[in-house]
C-alpha cells in the first residue's frame, strides 16, 4: 500500500516534517510505501535524517512558498507606498502562476505514482489535490479547532472539503468540537513522541527550565521571560537558569527582551532529547497549540510541564497537577513554577507521572491508529 504525505514546505526541521516522518518510517517497518512530498522547498540547508527506504521529494525547488496577500497590497496603497504596493502585486501575480504549474505537476505525479492515500499538511494543499483523489485524502490539521475556526482561509477549506475528505484532528476535543459544527468524517490521532528515552533527566540536580519552541508570536516567550525573571530576582533562584531553544521571526526582539543573565538565547537544537535530558522543568506560554511535541519529548525525559491553557488538547496532553500544570493566569504560573523549584518530592512526583503518562503516546501504539484509519 503506498501512502503519500504532502507538505507545504520541504527541507524545514518543522513540527509537520517531524510528524509526517515519525509515522512514515514506522509505517514503513509495517510494510508501507511510504513518500513525503513537498511542493516547494526551503532554501535554508537543514542536514534532514530519516530512514532511506522513504523516498522524500520536493516539486518545485525554485520558487518560495510564501506570497503577499491582496490586503497586504491594497494596505500599502493606502500608505502611498505605490512602489511597494507594485512589487506586492507582482510577486502575488507571480506566485498564483507557478502554483498553477505545481498543481499541474502534482497530478501528473499523482498519476504516476498512483498513491492509495493521500495525508496533506496544510489547509492550502486541499485546493492543489485533483478531484478525484480527494476519496483517497486525509487532510491532518496540526492546530487546535479553535484556532483553525477562527482563521478566516482555514474555516473556509474546511467546509469546501467537508464531506469529500477526511479529517484527522490531534486531540479528542478538536475532533469533538468539528463534528459539532457539521465536519462529520472527522478523526482523532495523537501526534507520538518521536524517540524512546532510556534514561531520565536528573531534575534535582539539574535545576535548568528549559523551553524548545519556533520563536513565533503565538508562542509568547516574551511573558515566559517576563515570568522567569520575576522568578530569578529571588536571589534563592541564583543557581538555576532558563535556556530558551529555537528560532523564528522574533529572535531579535526577544533576545533585546533578555535582561537576567541566567537567561539565554541558544539557537536551534535537532537533538531534544539531549537537551531535556540536562533540564528540570518544561515551560510553556503558547497561546495555541495542536498537540505539542515538545511536551511530549520532555514527558519522555520526565520533565513535566507548566503551561497556560493553550486549546482543546492541553488536559489532554497536561494531567493538571499529576504530570504536570496549566497555570490560569502569571501570578499563577509564578507560584506553580516556584513551588516545584522548591518541593524535590513534589517535582519527583510529576516526573515519574508525565514519564509513565507517555506511554500513551508512543508511536508502537499510535501507528496502530493510522492503520486501522487507513484499512
Amino acid at each position: 500500500m503506498k501512502i503519500l504525505f504532502l507538505q507545504n514546505i520541504g527541507n524545514t526541521y518543522g513540527g509537520v516534517w517531524q510528524v509526517n516522518k515519525t509515522v512514515g518510517e514506522a509505517l514503513i517497518k509495517k510494510g508501507y510505501d511510504v513518500t513525503i512530498l513537498s511542493i516547494r522547498e526551503n532554501k535554508v540547508a537543514y542536514e534532514l535524517e530519516y530512514d532511506k527506504k522513504m523516498h522524500v521529494e520536493t516539486l518545485n525547488t525554485i520558487d518560495a512558498w510564501q506570497t503577499y496577500s491582496w490586503t497586504e497590497v491594497i494596505n500599502e496603497i493606502k500608505k502611498m507606498k505605490i512602489a511597494t504596493s507594485l512589487k506586492y502585486a507582482k510577486h502575488r501575480l507571480h506566485n498564483n502562476k507557478t502554483l498553477k504549474q505545481d498543481k499541474k505537476r502534482l497530478k501528473e505525479y499523482l498519476d504516476k505514482l498512483k498513491p492509495d492515500y493521500i495525508v496533506s499538511s496544510q489547509y492550502q494543499l486541499l485546493d492543489l489535490i485533483p478531484t478525484n483523489y480527494l476519496d483517497k485524502t486525509y487532510h491532518e490539521q496540526h492546530c487546535s479547532f479553535k484556532e483553525s475556526w477562527s482563521h478566516k482561509g482555514t474555516r473556509k477549506a474546511l467546509l469546501k472539503y467537508n464531506n469529500k475528505v477526511k479529517f484527522i484532528w490531534l486531540c479528542n476535543g478538536s475532533m469533538n468540537e468539528a463534528i459539532n459544527k457539521g465536519l462529520n468524517n472527522s478523526y482523532c490521532i495523537y501526534n507520538a513522541v518521536r524517540f524512546e528515552a532510556k534514561e531520565k533527566a536528573d531534575i534535582i540536580n539539574n535545576k535548568k527550565l528549559i523551553t524548545i519552541a519556533r520563536l513565533s508570536h503565538e508562542k509568547r516567550i516574551d511573558k515566559m521571560i517576563d515570568i522567569v525573571e520575576e522568578v530569578f530576582r529571588d536571589k534563592k533562584y541564583h543557581n538555576w537558569k532558563l535556556e530558551i531553544w529555537g528560532d523564528g521571526d522574533e529572535y531579535d526582539y526577544i533576545k533585546k527582551l533578555i535582561t537576567s543573565p541566567q537567561i539565554k538565547l541558544m539557537g536551534v537544537t535537532n537533538n531534544p532529547q539531549k537537551n531535556f535530558l540536562s533540564a528540570s522543568i518544561n515551560l510553556v506560554t503558547s497561546d495555541f497549540e495542536g498537540f505539542s511535541l515538545s511536551i511530549l519529548e520532555a514527558n519522555e525525559c520526565g520533565v513535566p510541564t507548566i503551561a497556560y491553557d493553550f486549546g482543546e488538547s492541553s488536559n489532554e496532553e497536561i494531567l493538571n497537577g499529576k504530570t504536570g500544570f496549566i497555570a490560569k493566569n502569571k501570578d499563577d504560573y509564578v507560584n506553580k513554577l516556584k513551588s516545584l523549584m522548591d518541593d524535590k518530592e513534589l517535582l519527583m512526583k510529576l516526573s515519574n507521572e508525565c514519564k509513565k503518562y507517555n506511554d500513551n503516546f508512543k508511536i508502537k501504539n499510535i501507528i496502530n491508529e493510522w492503520i486501522k484509519l487507513f484499512k
